[in-house]
């Protein structure tokens, strides 16, 4: 036996009551938001006099580094909306030693953006693997002629000049493992040519097999013990 809905066993449930609407209570509501706003301050930024206050990460306009570009095309595929052109030509660098290799670069000779097309996603920018494009809180380049949207990489080089430093980083965020790793090798290498002048030799790491086998610590593996262990 199939039970009844809820609106046959509780017909007066408030989702079963229809919703009474009294006459003109929009109208008051529209009244009682413009009672509200008429008396505030009206603050109007005298644009362009004033120039708006933009965060720093606003997503203006893509300013091209073409010193980091490597054309890997990374940022033409990855592109949703197909806006960015590149072409490219291979070189022949020569061997950097006698009788080496020679071997061949990629040289940048197009990179153009379609800001008619550009839906300001920054995927370009993310995945760009050698930090060559980033965003520019710039705005104001708007044209009459859509062709001139295009901006090819003279003009985008022109706009890395309005993109902002760097935000500091924060004194008590973890140390980038880049920076970390940088400063180990540093202090590695510090340490191997202060050695040679002090006339002593680094020590060797600490392992079951090198440890001191005379004092009956540990035991290498051999023949007689292929675990190693205690002696």
């Amino acid at each position: 036996m199939s039970r009844p809905s809820p609106d046959h066993r509780h017909p007066t449930t408030p989702a079963a009551r229809p919703r009474l609407s009294i006459p003109g209570s929009g109208l008051a509501k529209g009244l009682a938001v413009t009672l509200r706003t008429m008396t505030r301050k009206t603050v109007t930024e005298q644009y362009p006099d004033t120039q708006p206050d933009l965060p720093p990460r606003t997503r203006g306009v893509i300013g091209l580094f073409e010193e980091n570009c490597t054309v890997c095309m990374l940022c033409a595929r990855e592109c949703p909306d197909w806006c960015i052109y590149i072409d490219s030509h291979k070189e022949t660098v020569p061997a950097a030693t006698p009788g080496g290799r020679e071997r061949s670069r990629n040289v940048l000779d197009r990179f153009a953006i379609d800001f008619s097309l550009c839906m300001y996603c920054g995927i370009c920018i993310e995945v760009c693997p050698f930090d060559a494009l980033f965003w520019s809180p710039e705005f104001e380049y708007a044209e009459t002629d859509i062709r001139e949207l295009t901006h090819e990489r003279d003009k985008l080089r022109e706009w890395m000049w309005t993109v902002p430093a760097p935000p500091a980083l924060d004194p008590g965020a973890e140390e980038p493992k880049e920076i970390a790793a940088a400063r180990k090798t540093a202090e590695k290498l510090a340490a191997a040519r202060t050695t040679p002048e002090t006339g002593t030799a680094p020590a060797p790491p600490t392992t079951p097999a090198t440890r001191d086998t005379r004092a009956g610590r540990a035991t290498p593996p051999g023949p007689d013990n292929p675990q190693g262990g205690e002696a």
